[in-house]
């Protein structure tokens, strides 16, 4: 895995949308053929330039935001999206403000390339929990990407079984139940990843993905369901402590290129 300039995410509190931009096209490397960069950000890094940021989105985008109850769900909503607008900006030759987004009939977004202005058009998935704001982006080809916050509340026995093939349940139930919840969790940002990747989301039941883990951080993902049949590879991903990450792609043998903002 190759990585970008060390810079811990979370550090740096940007004081400025120019700053930002700044900083996310001086990181933005070239995207070759058979690479996923894979962007990672603290968002309280941005979400105090939250109302600044409004400017580069869409009308829908805005309503979107206006629809959250609590301000800093609303905050992070628009520092999220702001942030994706920025960096799918350089990649395609244009401003944050001019790109257009099209959505599949389960709501994944894609750039909507009736748009001749662009230079080109890429890939791209979001993920977001707690603190952590992770971006996907490839040349053309699908990817999926998910993070989760370790720390959340949730029914472990309960997901693992609504969640986990037999085979799958057999395995974390070795481990003790600290250990167990680490592993329900990796199961987890790999099944999906897998349906972000396919684009179905969670019309397609999780327990009908199978994760085989191979070498350290490298997974098979399948899945016989009509909806999302298919075979990727999935990869972990660094995190900061108190996070877990994992993509899917296409391709097994990807390189991922790692850039922290």
């Amino acid at each position: 895995m190759s990585t970008a300039q060390p810079r811990l995410s979370g550090q740096q509190r940007f004081t400025s949308v120019e700053e930002l931009r700044a900083r996310v096209l001086e990181a933005q490397p070239p995207l070759p053929a058979d690479t996923i960069h894979a962007w990672r950000i603290t968002l309280s890094s941005v979400t105090s330039l939250a109302e600044s940021m409004k400017k580069v989105l869409s009308a829908d985008e805005l309503v979107r935001a206006e629809r959250f109850r609590f301000p800093e769900h609303r905050e992070a909503f628009i520092a999220g999206r702001s942030l994706l607008r920025m960096v799918l900006a350089g990649y395609c030759g244009c401003a944050p403000e001019e790109l257009r987004f099209a959505y599949s009939e389960r709501q994944k977004p894609r750039i909507d390339n009736d748009d001749s202005r662009l230079s080109r058009t890429v890939s791209f998935n979001l993920s977001h929990s707690g603190a952590a704001l992770r971006v996907a982006v490839t040349a053309e080809r699908p990817v999926g990407i998910d993070v989760e916050n370790t720390s959340r509340e949730f029914d472990l026995d309960g997901l693992i079984v609504e969640c986990l093939t037999e085979e799958e349940t057999r395995f974390v139930k070795r481990f003790n139940p600290e250990r167990r919840r680490a592993a329900f969790l990796r199961y987890w940002v790999h099944k999906e990843a897998f349906l972000k990747c396919v684009g179905t989301g969670f019309s397609v039941p999780p327990k009908e993905v199978r994760v085989s883990f191979e070498e350290c951080d490298r997974s098979v993902i399948r899945c016989a369901h009509p909806l999302a049949e298919a075979m990727l590879f999935g990869r972990d991903l660094d995190c900061e402590p108190g996070y877990v990450a994992a993509l899917a792609a296409e391709e097994r043998d990807a390189a991922i290129h790692s850039i922290v903002l």
